[in-house]
C-alpha cells in the first residue's frame, strides 16, 4: 500500500496523535525515527503501522542497518505503509525526517509494574513536575546510559507520550522501566523499596546548606530527585528527603538546567559504584 494524497485519513489521524488528547482517546503515541524506532521494537513494542519513505532514508552506520530495520517491521507483523515524500514531511514531526515512523500503542506507567534488583543497590531518578518534554526525554536518555533502574514522573506537567519526549530520549521511553504516579505515591514506594531519597537543590534544607553532590554516598539503594525547572523541588521533596545535595556553581547563575543536574548527579553515582565504594 502506498499513499500519495495529503489528505489521506490514515495521515490526518497521525497529524492528530501530535495531540495529547487524541494521543489518550486512542491509546496510541508516535515513534519518528530510525533510531528511537529501532530501539522500541528491540524491547518488544509491537507497532500497529509502520510508515515509511524510502527516498528520506539517511546513510546508516551499517551499509545494511535499513534493510535489517525493515526485516525487524516485518517480523512485527504490523501493518506497513509507503508513503510519498510530500506526505511523509507532513505527518513527520522532527525537522530532516529520515523515512521512518510508527503508530505504536501507549505504554503502560503504573508504578506497580516497576520492579527493583534483588541482587544489586538499586538507582533511579525521579522526576517531579517536569513541564519540556526535550528535558524529560534527556533525562530518559541518561538513565539508559547509566543502567538506571527506573525513572519515576511524579505530579506530571508534561506528557510522557508527547513526540518530543520519544525524539529527545533517542527511544529510551522504551528501554527504561517508567512510571508516572503523584508524589505522595512515589515517596510512599521508595519508603516501602528501603531506598534513600536523595534531592537535589541549590537551597538550604531544614536550616542546613545541602552536601556537595560528590560528598553523598550513592552506592546504597537510592533515588535521585529533581525538580520541576522554574522552582526545583517542593517542600514535600524536600522534608521527606534523607539527604540534600547540590552542585558547585561558580559562575553567575544558581542552578543548571533540570536535565543537566540529573546527569551529573546519577554519574555520580555510577561511577562510585564502578570503584566499589561509597563517598570517602
Amino acid at each position: 500500500m502506498r499513499i500519495t494524497s495529503l489528505t489521506n485519513p490514515r495521515v490526518k489521524h497521525v497529524v492528530a496523535l501530535r495531540d495529547k488528547r487524541q494521543r489518550d482517546e486512542d491509546g496510541l503515541m508516535l515513534v519518528e525515527g530510525f533510531d528511537p524506532l529501532a530501539l522500541a521494537l528491540e524491547c518488544g513494542v509491537q507497532p500497529a503501522t509502520v510508515f515509511i519513505c524510502p527516498e528520506l532514508f539517511k546513510p546508516a552506520h551499517q551499509p545494511d542497518a535499513h534493510d535489517r530495520l525493515w526485516r525487524r517491521v516485518r517480523e512485527a507483523n504490523c501493518q506497513v505503509i509507503e508513503t510519498s515524500r510530500p506526505v511523509f514531511e507532513k505527518m513527520a514531526y522532527r525537522d530532516g525526517p529520515d523515512g521512518w515512523l510508527a503508530v505504536v500503542p501507549r505504554p503502560d506507567f503504573a508504578l506497580e509494574r516497576i520492579t527493583l534488583p534483588a541482587d544489586r543497590p538499586a538507582l533511579l531518578l525521579v522526576a517531579e513536575a517536569v513541564e519540556k518534554p526535550g528535558n524529560l526525554g534527556a533525562m530518559l536518555r541518561t538513565c539508559d546510559a547509566a543502567g538506571a533502574d527506573a525513572f519515576l514522573f511524579c505530579d506530571p506537567k508534561a506528557d510522557l507520550t508527547n513526540p518530543n519526549v520519544v525524539r529527545a530520549s533517542q527511544g529510551a521511553l522504551f528501554s527504561v522501566p517508567v512510571a508516572q504516579c503523584t508524589s505522595a505515591e512515589a515517596i510512599r514506594w521508595l519508603r516501602a523499596q528501603r531506598v534513600l531519597i536523595v534531592a537535589t537543590t541549590p537551597h538550604d534544607v531544614r536550616g542546613r546548606p545541602a552536601l556537595d553532590y560528590i560528598a553523598c554516598d550513592y552506592v546504597r539503594p537510592c533515588a535521585i530527585v529533581v525538580g520541576e525547572e522554574k522552582y526545583g523541588l517542593s517542600a514535600r521533596w524536600l522534608e521527606e528527603a534523607d539527604v540534600a545535595v547540590r552542585i558547585p556553581m561558580f559562575g553567575r547563575i544558581n542552578s543548571l538546567n533540570v536535565a543537566a543536574s540529573a546527569a551529573i548527579v546519577i554519574y555520580e553515582a555510577v561511577n562510585q559504584r564502578r570503584r566499589g565504594r561509597g563517598a570517602s
